[in-house]
């Protein structure tokens, strides 16, 4: 019984380590997405060419 409980016990804090680093990589990935969102806004507007439709 010890020793399924000491098992337990550390799959348990694997899961942990393993969410703790999936929620740093989550928050990268939207501090990314913000980096995007705000290089975008700052942009000029983009000179459209080619041949205008009348």
């Amino acid at each position: 019984m010890f020793t399924d409980n000491l098992s337990l016990k550390l799959k348990i804090e694997e899961i942990k380590k393993k969410l703790s680093h999936q929620n740093k990589n989550i928050e990268l990935v939207f501090s990314y997405l913000d980096e995007l969102i705000e290089k975008k806004e700052n942009q000029k507007p983009r000179i459209k060419i080619g041949y205008k439709k009348d």
